[in-house]
């Protein structure tokens, strides 16, 4: 295997006694030349933890097998491209993301220029693209990164143009070096109850230096309309909810809101965990140790178990004509492998048939394995003499948000910490922390708290406006139908429509696949359309403005 930059390590591991110690300069001259081979080409921090795993063995010939072993699966862990990126910085990637970038568009210039492709024109004109398409592909394969699949929604013209975009190549550079060095941590043992709970210390670390770059970035853009007003985009920001504070205040309200409807209608309140098969931790909770069972899968491939578990209960319950309203949580355990929390209500007639076919499949993948009976679902009626189904759930909320009015997080630790490391799982492997189940649009939601006020539509959309400026979610969800309405039955639907050029009336395209652009702006209420989104916005550089 090709080489890369060796770390100070690595270059001077004949010299490492004081690491090593006594044990270091009891190996045989064949034993360090093995060591240096085995890691030379991983990241310094790799090679420490290597080094001291290395150590822990009674006799060298143990130690090498570990670190033949482990090599391997780092080996396969990682692809050789990003190896010397394992911890690169925003400006590091950058750099790469252009370099990539220009490497592609060569890739094209090439093809254009030489002697075999010179002449694709006309109808082979879309066989030359397919072969450029699959030399950018493999390319963009060496760095792990899978190559934009051509569909309906993306032509080979667009996946050629996404592959010579920069900011593509940055938004998928980030996201895969970051989740290929998570694994890696994770395949040390780096991510347990002993060493970084729910997320490697390395990744917690990279989180705030990136949100504290985005906040920064925030700060130097302002987005200014046709009127010329102007605001920061970090202003924006602040009031919606990407704003901490303001996302869990809104969960409250929705979940406070389902829960006066479901005491309304007498419908049962659950409270419902799910967790995963053995073979998805990688560490025992207590001890530490490696579990035997694991199967090198990552938090991701747990959350995809779940999803897809959860898609066989939504078949299962609709054959059945069971009807659940509610809202779910993902949070991270110990060793960062997903659990679901879910406030759940259900008629009472329904309830217990809801719990059986959460059992069924929860049990379907290793139900016969240990303690897989007792630990893989949970269920908890809400006894509301004492205390409120959205009450119970509040702690999840908070530590899975930003840690606030909690003492300690539901381990024992520091809750703020908590919040911290849960937030940085979780943008690090791409997983949605809270899912509502059931009826009530959110869009529609949001896009009538945006209006500043309604007039001239007809009685039902205005009460439909003042339930949800008043923030009222149990009235909102039953005046647009009903806490089972379907989606597309809902009286007030939000409105999609097409972009238009306000300096030349010409519909916009999408830039990569030039397709008719459609974007959110506003609702309607049968054929009557209320715009909520009026401005035309533009972003400048803050230190470009013009005054």
């Amino acid at each position: 295997m090709k080489r890369f930059r060796e770390s100070p390590i690595a270059k001077t591991l004949d010299m490492m006694g004081g690491v090593f110690g006594d044990f270091y300069r009891s190996l045989s001259l064949e034993d360090r030349k093995f060591v240096k081979e085995q890691i030379a080409h991983f990241h310094s921090d790799v090679q420490k933890i290597l080094i001291r795993q290395y150590q822990s063995f009674d006799k060298p010939f143990n130690a090498n097998t570990y670190l033949r072993k482990m090599s391997d699966k780092l080996n396969a862990l990682l692809p050789e491209k990003i190896i010397p990126y394992f911890d690169a910085g925003e400006n590091e990637l950058r750099e790469l993301a252009e370099e990539n970038s220009q490497r592609c568009k060569r890739f094209e210039i090439n093809s254009l220029n030489s002697s075999d492709t010179r002449n694709v024109t006309g109808n082979n004109s879309v066989n030359g693209n397919v072969a450029l398409y699959d030399l950018n592909a493999e390319f963009v394969n060496g760095f792990g990164i899978n190559p934009p699949e051509i569909s309906k929604s993306v032509t080979l013209t667009g996946a050629l143009k996404r592959m010579q975009d920069k900011y593509w190549w940055l938004r998928k550079l980030r996201k895969v070096i970051a989740r290929k060095r998570e694994a890696v941590l994770i395949q040390l043992g780096q991510v347990n109850s002993r060493r970084g709970k729910y997320c490697s210390d390395y990744t917690v670390e990279y989180r705030l230096t990136q949100k504290d770059l985005q906040r920064k970035m925030l700060e130097n853009l302002v987005i200014i309309n046709e009127k010329n007003e102007s605001f920061s985009l970090a202003e924006l920001s602040d009031k919606n909810v990407s704003n901490p504070v303001n996302r869990k205040n809104e969960l409250m309200t929705r979940m406070a809101g389902y829960e006066k409807i479901a005491k309304e209608l007498k419908h049962k309140s659950l409270f419902v965990t799910i967790t995963c098969p053995s073979r998805f931790h990688n560490t025992y909770a207590k001890s530490g140790d490696r579990n035997p069972k694991w199967d090198g899968s990552t938090p991701y491939d747990a959350q995809q178990y779940l999803n897809d578990l959860w898609a066989l209960v939504r078949a299962e319950l609709n054959r059945k004509e069971i009807k659940v309203y509610g809202f779910r949580i993902a949070e991270p355990q110990h060793d960062g492998t997903p659990h679901w929390h879910m406030l759940i209500f259900v008629q009472q007639e329904q309830a217990e048939q809801f719990k059986a076919i959460i059992e069924h499949y929860a049990l379907r993948d290793d139900g016969d394995e240990a303690g897989a009976l007792e630990n893989r679902c949970d269920f908890k009626d809400i006894d509301y003499s004492r205390g409120s189904a959205t009450g119970y759930i509040a702690k999840y909320v908070s530590k899975n948000v930003n840690g606030a009015n909690l003492d300690s997080d539901i381990d024992g630790g520091n809750a703020i910490e908590a919040s911290h490391r849960v937030e940085a799982w979780a943008s690090c492997w791409g997983i949605r922390q809270f899912q509502q189940i059931g009826a009530g649009s959110v869009t529609v939601w949001r896009e009538l708290r945006r209006l500043k006020e309604l007039s001239g539509e007809s009685e039902s959309f205005a009460k439909i406006y003042s339930a949800a400026d008043k923030g009222a979610w149990a009235e909102f969800v039953t005046l647009m139908g009903g806490v089972f309405c379907k989606r597309d039955e809902q009286l007030i639907r939000p409105l999609y429509k097409e972009k238009v050029s306000t300096d030349t009336g010409v519909l916009k395209q999408t830039y990569f696949d030039e397709v008719i652009s459609i974007s959110l702006r506003g609702v309607k209420l049968g054929e009557k359309e209320v715009i909520t989104r009026i401005h035309e916005w533009r972003i400048e550089n803050h230190g470009t403005r013009a005054a």
